[in-house]
């Protein structure tokens, strides 16, 4: 990686002229004051000679006997063959060879004191004192294996952060098309990169979750031009004057799932998967809301194990290990996983197709449609064919749905495990004061998904300028790619940050953990989200009581921080309620 990083250094040189033969030298005589390294060169030296001598006794003490008779054999005659032919006959075998040895070894220490000196000297050039980010203490291996095969990887992270004590930090990976990935967890930094124009999404690192959508360039993993486009297109039904037919459609769904879902289980005195049952209420209102389809219940059912089993193969699975986008055929999980991939395009047409006849029927009757998200994308020209309408309905899915749906399952499990703060909330929504219950329950909603948040990190970005943290004189060089890890996002310097404070925020009203990302590449469905979050919270909450039955598992799979088989038992609420 140091090589790397120095070619990298050596190709972006300050002017653009060809350097001649004796550039490096012609630099070192431009900066003056540059540090000592003599010191450092003796030791080296005498490290290297103390190591030879221990080497050449261990391996003589080591050596079985047969082989010890060869290399006395290979001293004897060969070595005493070639000393002889270049006039050295009279020096024993034993001294050239470590001679030979030393002689390595000492161009070794030579050729990398020197590319350390340039090394150096390149940087000061380039960046004055500021250091690159500090490695985190992981080796390549570790962080290779844990990438590749563990559920737990935003853990990880965080401790990398613990560990140096330190939010910024370089990874150990090889074959980095970047001079180095780096992690990012300081929040102004943060903002300062997504928000800087120069900073595009890696493409190639989302093309296992592209395949969700057949590879077709869609408004999730693209860049560049068709990445405006899908944008331009849906952004319109998202505009303010549509914020009400969301919240109708939010309040109709959630109401819907009480009386048919949740009453049952109440009734019948029996506990629920939280997880699974928000998963399936989200998807319904998102169908709803965003594509003017209503879901049966079969249909949704299946269509959200569909959409996991998808999700955890493509956002996960491929995407850690890119052998299985080639040999995955031979494994029965990743054909499953095609096959939802399948059924889940065939739904994306069906969505687009219904969306169509709805609208010649709409027509024919001099009725008028609402712009909605399949309207944007049916109707748009800026697409170049289905193919690409389909896509995009598919990355909606994908990206809507199990966030969406955890954050409310992480939000409501703290508040059954926190009964006062629960009890807060339900007088302040059950109040006269419609302000305070409003800033209580973002106060709730901002804690849950900062202890819980849905998404383990924002994706990998490539910087298109050097970037500099004041503070700790760090800087992460031009082409860097760069990953903002949640948990130390929401954790690294805050007070207390294992424990569900929700009153932590009336100190800090403005602070944002920017867990809908922020600039340009911001999430566009974070309006239709928030409301789903919110009225579900509140109608909940406001009549409703959850006592734990199953704290379940904690995992990461599919880009979401999932709670497993976590189970609560809901109690109504008869007083006080309105």
């Amino acid at each position: 990686m140091a090589t790397h990083s120095w070619l990298y250094e050596l190709a972006r040189s300050p002017n653009n002229k060809v350097e001649s033969p004796n550039a490096w030298y012609e630099v070192s005589i431009s900066l003056p004051n540059l540090p000592d390294f003599s010191g450092e060169f003796e030791l080296v030296k005498n490290g290297a000679n103390a190591l030879l001598n221990q080497t050449c006794a261990e391996i003589e003490e080591r050596l079985p006997n047969e082989w010890k008779e060869s290399y006395n054999a290979f001293e004897e005659v060969h070595v005493a063959k070639w000393s002889t032919e270049i006039g050295m006959g009279d020096i024993p075998p034993r001294i050239i060879v470590k001679f030979m040895i030393s002689f390595l070894l000492l161009s070794y220490c030579v050729i990398s004191y020197v590319a350390k000196i340039r090394r150096r000297q390149r940087h000061k050039m380039l960046y004055g004192n500021n250091a690159y980010p500090p490695y985190a203490r992981a080796g390549m291996m570790k962080t290779i294996r844990t990438m590749m095969t563990s559920t737990q990887l935003p853990w990880f992270f965080k401790q990398c952060a613990e560990d140096i004590n330190s939010s910024v930090y370089r990874l150990r990976l090889p074959f980095a098309n970047a001079p180095m990935v780096v992690a990012v967890g300081d929040i102004d930094t943060v903002k300062e990169i997504l928000q800087d124009p120069g900073t595009i999404k890696s493409e190639p690192h989302f093309a296992s979750i592209a395949s969700i959508a057949a590879g077709v360039p869609n408004i999730l993993t693209s860049e560049g031009p068709q990445w405006k486009k899908s944008r331009k297109a849906v952004s319109p039904a998202f505009m303010k004057k549509h914020l009400d037919r969301m919240h109708h459609i939010c309040r109709e769904e959630t109401e819907d799932w009480i009386n048919n879902k949740l009453k049952r289980f109440m009734d019948k005195d029996v506990d629920f998967d939280i997880g699974t049952e928000m998963v399936l209420l989200t998807l319904s209102i998102l169908c709803r809301s965003a594509f003017d389809y209503e879901m049966k219940p079969k249909e949704k059912e299946a269509i959200g194990a569909e959409l996991s089993i998808a999700s955890k193969e493509f956002a996960f699975n491929e995407l850690n290990r890119p052998f299985r986008a080639r040999f995955g055929i031979l494994l029965s999980s990743v054909r499953r996983a095609r096959l939802a991939r399948t059924r889940l395009q065939d739904f994306a047409k069906k969505i687009l197709h219904g969306y169509r006849k709805k609208k010649r029927l709409a027509n024919s009757t001099a009725v008028s449609t609402e712009e909605t998200i399949i309207s944007c994308i049916a109707d748009s020209k800026k697409y170049e064919d289905d193919s690409q309408r389909i896509a995009d309905i598919v990355m909606f899915l994908f990206a809507g749905v199990e966030n969406t749906a955890y954050s409310l399952a992480w939000t409501l499990l703290e508040l059954a495990n926190h009964p006062k703060v629960a009890y807060e909330l339900r007088s302040a929504l059950n109040g006269n004061n419609d302000m305070r219950a409003q800033e209580m329950l973002k106060d709730v909603l901002r804690e849950g998904m900062r202890l819980r948040p849905p998404v383990s990190g924002i994706g990998i970005r490539t910087v298109g300028r050097d970037f500099y943290m004041d503070k700790k004189s760090i800087v992460i060089p031009k082409g860097s790619q760069i990953f903002v890890p949640s948990l130390v996002l929401t954790r690294f310097e805050v007070e207390d940050p294992e424990d569900f404070k929700p009153s932590r925020w009336r100190k800090h009203p403005d602070k944002s953990f920017l867990l809908f990302s922020t600039g340009r590449r911001n999430c566009v469905g974070q309006s239709l989200a928030l409301a789903e979050i919110t009225w579900v919270l509140s109608r909940l909450c406001a009549k409703y009581e959850f006592e734990v039955t199953s704290e379940g598992s904690t995992e990461y799979s599919s880009g979401t921080m999932k709670c497993l088989k976590t189970r609560l038992k809901a109690q109504c609420i008869k007083k006080n309620i309105k």
